[in-house]
């Protein structure tokens, strides 16, 4: 899904800037280049969003699986089993996938949180 984002604004801005410079070809030389100056300039503007959109998702992901932790802690009649549960939670520092852990985390005994995915929308 974050990529299909990213790569939605990559295309965009390119897009953006093809659009720009096909309707300025009759523009003076002056005008041309403020324009691909504002493109320019725009594009932190649109690595910003990407980013933001990523922290984002990565942050709602993140708060289910301490969620679910949490349900499985409250609810345990064996802690010691739990914590050797939640030890093995798939946990790699800076290289951890959020939604390799949220699956490992529905398989924690006690975890008794209803899976989003099979809520009705109506």
């Amino acid at each position: 899904m974050e990529v299909l984002l990213l790569l939605s604004l990559l295309v965009g801005y390119v897009v953006m800037a093809f659009v720009f410079l096909v309707s300025a070809h009759t523009a003076s030389r002056r005008s041309r280049w403020l324009g691909f100056i504002a493109i320019a300039a725009a594009a932190p503007v649109f690595y910003w969003l990407g980013a933001f959109t990523e922290q984002a998702s990565a942050g709602a992901c993140y708060s289910n699986v301490v969620s679910r932790v949490a349900s499985a802690v409250e609810q345990t009649k064996s802690p010691k089993a739990l914590a050797a549960e939640i030890k093995s939670l798939p946990m790699r520092g800076y290289e951890t996938s959020c939604p390799e852990v949220e699956q490992a985390s529905h398989k924690l005994s006690g975890s008794a949180l209803p899976d989003k995915s099979s809520k009705r929308t109506r």
